[in-house]
């Protein structure tokens, strides 16, 4: 028994060795308030500044649990602390501040904070936990970017902007969800929209959930590339009229519902998606870029609800045999979509009028088999009804003259679009320059 008691006390005294708390902490004292270096566990009240974030990144490098959740950070301005930058914001988590503590696995932020700066939780690489202020409005470019622990990020209502590359290359991240404020908070004020950068959730490939609310209003190129994503839905998301370049590549999607207002496409925006299997595009889409839906091998169903044909970038299908694909189209605009360029190749729901032989042409073949039966040399009734082009139960010069002029206007629509496909891709590169 005694034995046992002086283990206990000596485990008790080992705990209190190496962890510390700072009460009514004032700005830039922190070192003044913390004797030992060596301690894994920190927990501060009060205020902080850029000069105590200096402190903790230079001397306290064994943190494993950091809590600033009841601290305030205020402004500083002096010596240059991380970087050449000598100006720190209030409520602001310095850039690189906390990218040095590699030993980190549990981090309480500042409550009132409301900007995390670029890179200041980049590489922690034992991070397994984040709690995130709850008034928080911007995540800077790469500011927890390779922290390969983190499974679970919890983002507030307040957020309106994640940086470029801000969650990228967490190999454990799993999901990202939006917290709804509990009753009370007036701390918490949802932001009217919210702005996704570059390649911010890219190369996550653990991440199956990303769920961000109703108010997204642009996702930049690469966002969301090469992540474990295999259900996305963003009909809600009526802000967001563009999906950009490469946005969902390389990804295992099945499901996808395509925001309700979308406009375009960018390139290759769901190349590699081999799993999905069926995709509407809204009524709004007027174009798709170059390689947008490449090697989507999977793909058996497209549906396209614009009453006017979208612009097509180049290879828009590249790798996918159109053939075996199912284009659902309005009975009104299917003519146009069987004479546009690259839409031409989908199998469509019913045949072309005057596509005798059931080839999904009208061409010349058609001619010579109406003829044909004309002369007695075949017989009609192996065209299910195709051969009577007119519609008046005689097959006769007339439905062979019909067939001749929807050939002429098939090849006439077929340089009109091809023109407008051209003039659409010089728009497209002009807004790119």
């Amino acid at each position: 028994m005694h034995r046992i008691i002086l283990a206990a006390i000596a485990a008790a005294m080992t705990l209190l060795a190496t962890a510390q708390t700072v009460e009514d902490c004032q700005a830039g004292s922190l070192s003044t308030r913390v004797d030992n270096h060596a301690i894994t566990t920190l927990e501060v009240s009060g205020h902080i500044d850029a000069r105590d974030f200096r402190f903790i990144a230079d001397s306290l490098r064994h943190l494993t649990r950091l809590d600033l959740g009841a601290t305030v950070i205020d402004a500083y301005r002096g010596d240059a602390l991380f970087g050449n930058v000598n100006e720190y914001r209030a409520d602001e988590v310095p850039s690189l501040s906390l990218a040095s503590l590699l030993e980190l696995t549990h981090l309480v932020l500042p409550q009132t904070a409301t900007h995390l700066a670029d890179g200041c939780l980049s590489g922690c690489t034992a991070l397994t936990s984040v709690s995130l202020p709850r008034r928080l409005s911007h995540i800077g470019d790469y500011a927890l970017t390779g922290c390969s622990q983190l499974a679970v990020v919890a983002v507030p209502q307040s957020l309106s902007h994640i940086g470029d590359g801000a969650f990228s290359n967490c190999a454990s991240l799993q999901s990202v969800t939006m917290t709804t404020a509990p009753a009370g908070d007036t701390l918490t004020v949802a932001a009217a929209s919210l702005s996704i950068g570059e390649r911010a959730f890219a190369h996550c490939p653990l991440l199956k959930t990303v769920s961000l609310g109703d108010r997204l209003n642009s996702l930049g190129r690469e966002a969301l590339a090469a992540t474990g994503l295999e259900q996305l839905s963003l009909g809600e998301q009526h802000q967001l009229t563009a999906l950009p370049d490469w946005v969902l590549s390389q990804t295992p999607l099945t499901q996808l519902t395509l925001p309700a207002n979308l406009q375009e496409l960018g390139d290759g925006a769901l190349m590699g998606a081999d799993a999905l299997s069926t995709l509407s595009l809204p009524a709004t889409v007027d174009y798709i870029g170059s390689f947008a839906m490449a090697y989507t091998t999977g793909l058996t169903q497209l549906e396209s609800k614009a009453s006017e044909v979208p612009l097509l970038g180049d290879s828009v299908w590249y790798g996918i045999d159109q053939s075996k694909v199912l284009l659902k189209v309005s009975p009104q605009s299917l003519e146009d979509y069987r004479l546009a360029p690259q839409w031409c190749n989908f199998m469509t729901a019913s045949l072309p009028r005057g596509d005798v032989n059931g080839d999904g042409k009208v061409d010349i073949a058609d001619v010579n088999i109406i003829i044909n039966i004309m002369l007695g040399r075949d017989n009609a009734n192996k065209y299910d009804g195709r051969a009577y082009v007119t519609d008046d139960n005689v097959i006769d010069i007339a439905d062979a003259n019909t067939v001749i002029n929807l050939m002429l206007a098939h090849k006439l629509a077929m340089q009109r679009a091809a023109e407008r496909a051209r003039l659409a891709g010089l728009r497209h590169a002009a807004s790119l320059r």
